[in-house]
């Protein structure tokens, strides 16, 4: 019976571990990260810098509080799993309207570009906190064509 308790105790501690580390990277450090490009955006207007921020904070913020709801290890790598897909999908269509847009205007609507790119850094974040087999069959499944 001791040995279950130690292995609860690992796996606990490994659940916590992987729980910290994505309530951590999920906030500051993307927050910063955001700051950073939206200061490249000189011709925006604080309203459509706060409009994109809003944006992406709140798809931040959807997958989080879903991913810090998980009571086991087993739900938060499966969470984990859902949302980088969630975010790599939502990339790729915005990605998809940018190449519209340019196909069709000559160029994109700027926060548009600005929307991906934040987005963009929300699947930078998530892909760490999965395997790489993970990642690599995410990617191969959402590459495949629809035939």
């Amino acid at each position: 019976m001791a040995q279950d308790v130690g292995e609860s105790t690992g796996v606990d501690s490994e659940f916590e571990k992987l729980r910290q580390r994505v309530r951590t990277d999920l906030r500051d450090p993307l927050e910063e990260q955001w700051t950073e490009v939206l200061e490249q955006w000189p011709e925006a207007s604080p309203s459509e810098r706060q409009a994109v921020r809003q944006y992406v904070t709140e798809l931040r913020d959807r997958v989080l509080n879903s991913l810090l709801a998980a009571d086991t290890a087993d739900e938060l790598k499966r969470g984990l799993a859902l949302g980088y897909a969630e975010m790599k999908c939502h990339w790729t269509m915005l990605n998809t309207r940018i190449q519209h847009q340019t196909a069709q205007n000559g160029r994109p609507d700027e926060p548009l570009i600005y929307r991906a790119t934040c987005v963009s850094l929300i699947v930078q974040t998530l892909e760490p906190l999965l395997s790489r087999e993970h990642v690599q069959n995410l990617a191969s499944f959402l590459a495949e064509p629809l035939s």
